[in-house]
């Protein structure tokens, strides 16, 4: 009889020890989140020894700076740090984005795990590594930065456009999302490589659409104005910009065999490692 007891208590702790693994896995797949993706099947009793390690939650970080004015030619475009700003970013993934708020200098830190806007349907907005994020930095009475961030599965494999932000990863992020497919991961059915080279175009040669659409940016933020084409999910009542709006069509009819187009079906190749 003391051998069968000594027994089964041996049985509940590894059935317990098994539960908690699978919580851990679960938990570390950003379920739930709005930026969250698809659980895997939980594992009915894994061995504790065979647990993953412990590894870096996925972030992301970097600065914004709002232009406050100049040109393409002769230029240079001029900036203010983001100071302060409300920062928000998206996969678009859902209705709902993430939020935080960059330091006195522009910087900011995305954690794996943040607030959401809205509150509602859920509590947490997740990073998953493998996405494309769009992230927008205003400054109320100041303006707004706009750039595009790939998530790594660790911070080494993370990119940006620019970091600092930019009047051409405005431009660039700007693109993606006013021409990005309405459902899910509208912002991740593109290849960040490929809008990464058409922002090096943009850098080097841009057609006449391009020029207007980066000019427009830095009059419009040295404005104090919004530079959203149309209102995004995660916030209807957003004031739009119809200026910035109008370039983004012209720049999409131009001739310019850089631009970057949304993978067909959502199957990206060539992509950045996760």
């Amino acid at each position: 009889m003391g051998a069968q007891k000594k027994m089964s208590k041996r049985n509940q702790l590894v059935a317990l020890m098994g539960a908690l693994g699978t919580a851990t896995i679960i938990a570390a797949c950003g379920g739930g989140g709005g930026g969250g993706g698809t659980l895997p099947p939980p594992n009915p009793s894994p061995s504790p020894s065979l647990l993953p390690s412990p590894a870096a939650s996925p972030q992301l970080s970097g600065s914004l700076q709002v232009a406050s004015g100049g040109n393409v030619s002769p230029g240079p475009f001029t900036y203010s740090p983001a100071g302060g700003a409300t920062v928000v970013f998206s996969c678009g993934c859902s209705t709902q984005a993430g939020t935080s708020t960059a330091d006195g200098s522009g910087n900011f830190t995305l954690v794996v795990n943040s607030t959401p806007t809205p509150s509602v349907p859920n509590p947490t907005y997740t990073i998953v590594p493998g996405r494309n994020y769009l992230i927008v930095g205003s400054v109320s009475g100041v303006g707004e930065a706009w750039n595009l961030e790939f998530a790594g599965a660790i911070p080494a494999h993370n990119l940006a456009l620019s970091t600092p932000s930019d009047v051409y990863s405005a431009a660039a992020a700007l693109y993606v999302y006013a021409n990005s497919p309405s459902g899910v991961t509208a912002f991740d059915e593109w290849n960040f490589n490929a809008v990464a080279a058409w922002l090096t175009q943009l850098h080097n040669a841009p057609n006449a659409q391009e020029m207007k659409l980066l000019n427009d940016i830095a009059a419009q933020s040295a404005a104090h104005n919004t530079l959203f084409p149309a209102a995004p999910s995660w916030n209807p009542a957003q004031p739009v910009n119809a200026t910035i709006a109008g370039d983004l069509v012209a720049v999409k009819s131009s001739a310019d065999a850089i631009k970057p187009t949304p993978c067909p079906s959502g199957a990206c190749t060539g992509t950045p490692s996760p």
